[in-house]
């Protein structure tokens, strides 16, 4: 138990055989309930999704930053846009959309999703979360984490390392 919340960590995999290291998916992965993760062949459609159809970007067909008031729409009471991983720096190449139900308690997948492990290079947070990602699966150490409704376009260092991520409403989310 730490900030106040329960851990809850679901396994995810990859549906119809799709990885990040395909050029042009762009995921979503669900942190409430769902086990899956559905892959798109535009990143609009994949945040369109992601946002049970209330937001629909424009000039969306790869990746891009996403402004916090472009979700804005999103007013699912079961799952908001957590946060969005890229494969690229500046918010480029594959993505994946973490969705879960907030984060007043600390949530994430132990493992990243099958073919997402040691490709991400930015992230954007969004919904009144903080992100951290691990260099090892099951949270394993060294971390990078990202403040509160934050966006990183480059992981320095840290890009292409994490093999697990957690979200919570506090800088430096701890299992």
């Amino acid at each position: 138990m730490l900030g106040g919340g329960l851990l809850i960590a679901l396994p995810l995999a990859l549906t119809s055989g799709a990885s990040a290291s395909a050029p042009g998916q762009y995921c979503v992965a669900s942190l409430a309930g769902q086990s899956t993760v559905e892959c798109f062949t535009t990143f609009g459609a994949s945040v369109s999704f992601a946002t049970g159809g209330t937001v629909n970007l424009t000039n969306a067909a790869v990746a891009r930053y996403v402004t916090p008031s472009e979700l804005q729409a999103d007013v699912s009471p079961d799952s908001d846009v957590l946060a969005i991983d890229y494969t690229g720096t500046g918010y480029s190449g594959s993505s994946l959309v973490w969705t879960g139900a907030g984060c007043t308690s600390t949530v994430g997948g132990a493992n990243m999703p099958a073919g997402w492990d040691d490709v991400t290079e930015s992230v954007a947070a969004y919904s009144g979360c903080a992100t951290t990602l691990f260099e090892q699966k099951n949270y394993g150490q060294p971390e990078y984490a990202i403040h509160v409704n934050a966006s990183v376009s480059s992981l320095g260092s840290f890009n292409n390392e994490a093999d697990s991520q957690l979200f919570c409403n506090y800088f430096g989310c701890e299992e």
